[in-house]
């Protein structure tokens, strides 16, 4: 090969090389010379999140992750984006799937509501399950469905072992059978039945209605009745507690009553007396010269 096609071909290789370089720039929107501001963004987990992957502001393209690391049991992601974009206390910072293949890229639902992060503040983010992860979830939920039905399966070929199953059957069936047949025999008085109940339910609307005055006022007097009915068991408890007092008092001697109940000698005394008195009075009866003197002047 003579001097001339080496050179030729080296210029085609390096011409290769520089436009791939620019494609690749190009879609990854990159400059070299672009002015950019990094925020710190903390997720609980990335998802397979790389460095230099899109970042998005409400579906545009503003930048791209530049870095990542695990700060304890969370991931420190920076996000090299645009100096017009500023990231508020009211934006979603977010990992969320954009294909089937679970490729991730950080979307920025930016507010302009809310005080503005510093650079140096740690805002928290959002990961959104994508299509990989609700599958492996629905695996295990298809897992348990397919152990609920084997045991259900199991369950019913025991039954039918048994017998069980196909008894209950027919006595379901029987049972059906009996309901259908009580309710033909039955339709008739059934839609009596229906009819009286509707017939009594248009009486009652119409007596309510005609006197619905006049049951506002009884259900009134009723309500007056029972307050009087309240006050008059208080009135009869306040009597019990008297008549309680006054008979602990005559059972301990206390007052005239309880002495007079309680102490015979009082009580002899009082018989004394009046035994005196009867015998006073039946004298005066006999002999009324002797108690009363009249003389005329």
């Amino acid at each position: 090969m003579s001097r001339k096609a080496e050179i030729q071909v080296g210029l085609t290789v390096l011409a290769a090389l520089v436009i791939l370089i620019v494609g690749v720039v190009w879609l990854k929107d990159y400059s070299l010379h672009r002015d950019v501001q990094i925020w710190h963004v903390s997720f609980a987990q990335t998802g397979g999140l790389a460095a230099s992957d899109e970042v998005q502001v409400n579906g545009m393209r503003k930048g791209a992750v530049s870095e990542m690391k695990l700060q304890g049991d969370h991931v420190i992601v920076d996000l090299a984006l645009e100096k017009e974009v500023h990231l508020t206390r009211d934006s979603r910072v977010a990992i969320r799937n954009v294909g089937l293949m679970g490729e991730k890229v950080i979307a920025v639902d930016l507010k302009t509501t809310g005080g503005v992060y510093g650079k140096d503040d740690i805002i928290p983010g959002i990961y959104e399950l994508g299509v990989p992860e609700v599958m492996a979830s629905m695996g295990g939920a298809v897992d348990n469905v397919n152990r609920i039905t084997t045991q259900l399966g199991r369950i019913a070929d025991a039954m039918d072992k048994n017998g069980d199953l196909a008894t209950a059957v027919r006595n379901f069936r029987e049972t059906s059978e009996n309901l259908k047949l009580a309710v033909q025999e039955n339709r008739v008085s059934l839609r009596q039945a229906l009819g009286d109940f509707a017939a009594m339910s248009k009486t009652a609307r119409g007596l309510t209605t005609d006197r619905e005055a006049q049951l506002r006022r009884t259900l009134d007097n009723f309500s007056q009745a029972a307050e009087h009915m309240n006050q008059m068991a208080m009135r009869l408890d306040s009597l019990r507690a008297s008549l309680q007092t006054i008979t602990s008092h005559v059972e301990h001697g206390q007052g005239t009553l309880g002495k007079l109940v309680n102490d015979d000698r009082m009580y002899r005394d009082l018989s004394g007396s009046i035994q005196s008195l009867k015998a006073l009075i039946e004298d005066i009866k006999a002999n009324p010269k002797k108690y009363l003197k009249m003389s005329v002047f």
